[in-house]
């Protein structure tokens, strides 16, 4: 599910002379996995197309000594929906993690989560969007077509069902996953949630496998909120620094539907 296909990002970067754009315009060129870079002083923006995670372009940034804020991110081709999921729970748990409908059949999913036990943790959408009891009000795992829980490449799985992300030594995970199942029109208004665990992917032969993967208790969780968009050389880039749009109607809670937004494209394109 790992993808190394690229997205444009765009950075505001603290950037004053030439000598400012040369340098971040050099850490940038010379990283692998960067296919193309663009500075801008007098707006002191950069947009970057890459196929790393927002976070590791920013680090690369940020290690010419200049501060850097994701503004957006986008692809080269005209994106379908974007939205993000502002991720808390116990302890120091927290993260932002971003949706990028790309195609009909492909959804972006780029974040980085903070404060989790180094090792594997389990990402799922669930059903619902309802926070009131925090993360255990969330529902199930979003799964419109009533599948066993499997891993992200099967064809047997929950929509919902991301798979693992791995979190380091310094308990942060970064990512970047691409999905064929998820479609953001879809999911937004639901909620996003990061387990204590490793999913087993269905095939751990626990009696919770082949419903939750035995993933663990629910660390931190975030309703996915639709994000707001900008246009930058006539390409849509999701705007995810936190600014958001949600609407009442687009969250799914228990003992009421959600409505249709007759905006968003139709699952069946």
């Amino acid at each position: 599910m790992e993808t190394d296909r690229s997205a444009k990002l765009e950075f505001a970067v603290q950037m004053t002379c030439d000598s400012c754009v040369n340098a971040v315009r050099s850490a940038l060129e010379h990283q692998p996995g960067v296919q193309a870079v663009q500075v801008d002083l007098q707006t002191e923006q950069v947009l970057v197309e890459a196929s790393l995670t927002a976070q590791e372009v920013q680090k690369v940034i940020e290690s010419t000594g200049r501060r850097a804020v994701l503004k957006g991110i986008g692809s080269g081709q005209q994106d379908l929906g974007c939205a993000v999921a502002m991720l808390s729970g116990c302890g120091l748990v927290q993260g932002v993690v971003r949706f990028l409908q790309m195609s009909p059949e492909r959804c972006l999913i780029d974040g980085t989560i903070d404060g989790l036990a180094p090792g594997a943790h389990g990402l799922h959408v669930h059903h619902l969007g309802d926070l009131t009891q925090d993360c255990m009000s969330c529902g199930d795992h979003y799964n419109p077509h009533g599948k066993p829980h499997g891993a992200p490449q099967d064809t047997e799985r929950h929509a919902g069902d991301l798979g693992n992300i791995m979190a380091g030594p310094d308990g942060r995970a970064s990512f970047r996953l691409e999905d064929t199942q998820l479609k953001v029109w879809d999911v937004i208004g639901r909620s996003l949630v990061v387990d204590a665990g490793e999913d087993d992917l269905g095939k751990g032969g626990h009696p919770l496998s082949k419903t939750t993967g035995n993933s663990g208790e629910r660390l931190a969780c975030g309703i996915i909120a639709r994000s707001a968009s900008l246009f930058q050389n006539t390409k849509k880039i999701c705007a995810c620094d936190g600014v958001t749009i949600w609407e009442e109607r687009d969250r799914p809670i228990a003992g009421k539907g959600r409505q249709k937004n007759p905006e968003q494209p139709s699952a069946n394109l």
